[in-house]
């Protein structure tokens, strides 16, 4: 099953209390099985920071059904993150 998480683009989660944190426990990351409940935060919490460089990310889930967050997944998203901003340039 896959559920959305938000992150910055320097790697920080949204935690459950709507917050970054740069610490990934996976107990405390805001996470949904819904992009459109993902989208809408996201939304929300640009409308409050419009400086906010964040994104939503597809992660698989583990046997409690929390997000499985690996080093794996952030260099993912850090090189897409580089490859939008060169198509951009």
């Amino acid at each position: 099953m896959k559920i959305y998480i938000l992150q910055t683009q320097d790697q920080r989660t949204l935690n459950k209390d709507l917050e970054w944190s740069s610490e990934a426990d996976r107990n405390i990351v805001f996470c949904t099985p819904f992009r459109d409940i993902a989208l809408n935060q996201l939304i929300e919490l640009n409308a409050k920071d419009i400086d906010l460089r964040a994104s939503i990310v597809e992660c698989d889930t583990d046997a409690k059904g929390g997000p499985v967050l690996t080093a794996d997944l952030q260099a993912s998203n850090q090189s897409a993150a580089n490859s939008a901003q060169s198509d951009a340039a």
